[in-house]
């Protein structure tokens, strides 16, 4: 018989595995740590920059809504001569006969290469910064309840520029009204008073604008608060006063500048 090969025991081979020294532990540790802390620090520093357009934005809010407020505020100062001017050119149309006699421009109108028998303030409506501020990092750091507030005010100053584009057309239906017209039958003084209804229409909604626009913009708190602003303005609402008293009238509503300072105050 052949000798048999001698059995060989099967033993699971041993794996030798990768053992860091302390030394390299604690060279890792300070590595992993010393990224987390890079990646935190650029955080805060992104958090720092974020807050601080934050309040830029803010700053630039409360410039708008303070040209929003004079706006608005002059409106109310030029109410009555609105009013007046109205009463008296529907007065000539409903109750006069034949021909139509030329309406004499008012004071404001002088600046117009056309006479105007009725005119209403021309200023700009501005939301620039906050359609700008939309959607940005930067308005998510404003605290929700002031960013409703400030949307809440911002879309009103809107409506007040779209129905202020939307007066401006409606007045230039009042310039026949300005000539002499040999014959002004029924028709013709119909149409007159649609045109003046119209634009009475929107002589009411612009003050009842004016009123909720001066009552949200002080109604802001915190950073948003423009009172202070507002009460440090009175000699420009003095000086606004005189210019549209010049250019009105005495007509003009002199007690608006101190229901707004009263407002402002409270």
């Amino acid at each position: 018989m052949s000798e048999s090969e001698p059995e060989v025991e099967d033993r699971p081979e041993r794996r030798v595995g990768w053992r860091p020294s302390r030394a390299r532990l604690v060279e890792m540790t300070v590595v992993v740590f010393g990224v987390l802390i890079a990646l935190g620090l650029e955080n805060a520093v992104e958090e720092v920059r974020l807050r601080g357009d934050a309040r830029r934005l803010e700053e630039a809010f409360r410039t708008d809504i303070l040209s929003a407020v004079q706006n608005s505020w002059e409106r109310q100062v030029v109410a009555p001569c609105h009013s007046q001017t109205l009463a008296a050119l529907t007065e000539r149309v409903a109750t006069g006969e034949g021909g139509w006699e030329a309406t004499p421009p008012v004071l404001g109108s002088m600046i117009f290469a056309l006479p105007l028998p009725y005119h209403a303030p021309t200023r700009p409506w501005v939301t620039a910064s906050f359609d700008r501020a939309l959607g940005s990092e930067a308005f998510k750091r404003i605290p929700r309840e002031r960013a409703r507030a400030y949307a809440g005010l911002f879309t009103e100053i809107e409506y007040r520029r779209q129905e202020n584009t939307a007066e401006y057309f409606a007045i230039s239906g009042l310039a026949p009204l300005a000539f002499s017209q040999a014959e002004a039958n029924a028709e013709v003084r119909a149409d007159m008073l649609q045109n003046l209804s119209l634009v009475d229409r929107h002589r009411r909604l612009a003050l009842r604008q004016s009123e909720e626009i001066i009552e949200r913009a002080l109604a802001l708190t915190g950073e948003a608060d423009i009172r202070p602003q507002v009460l440090e303005s009175r000699s420009y609402f003095d000086r606004r006063m005189e210019v549209a008293e010049a250019n009105y009238g005495p007509c003009v509503d002199r007690s608006a500048t101190e229901r707004l300072m009263k407002q402002a105050a409270s």
